[in-house]
């Protein structure tokens, strides 16, 4: 085999294999969004994420830290609880606290 052939032989053998990367793009930036979501969890900031994972876009890390920290936000505040779940837990008192709360006010004697 000549050395011209050998090459050609390389060559189409690593054809198929050039463009993998390019085929997993779009997995590339969702890996990116789930960085950046758990660099928020851990209470990192977005550059240091973006620094230590140069790999991925800044976008998609910066995506992931903004979802993680609206989530967080959201937590903190908690859903509102409907109206029905606040009289339950009015039920749910001791008897001592429930008593003193719906025992009627007595005028004052003068």
């Amino acid at each position: 085999m000549s050395g011209r052939s050998v090459a050609l032989l390389l060559l189409a053998a690593a054809l198929p294999l050039a463009g993998c990367d390019l085929l997993s793009g779009g997995d590339k930036a969702k890996d990116g969004e789930s960085i950046g979501f758990a660099c928020r969890l851990s209470d990192k900031l977005p550059e240091d994420c973006m620094k230590e994972n140069n790999t991925y876009t800044p976008t998609s890390i910066l995506t992931g830290w903004k979802r993680a920290d609206a989530d967080k936000k959201e937590a903190a505040h908690g859903p509102e609880k409907p109206a029905d779940e606040a009289a339950a837990e009015g039920e749910a008192k001791p008897e001592g606290e429930q008593a003193a709360e719906s025992a009627p006010e007595q005028p004052a004697k003068h």
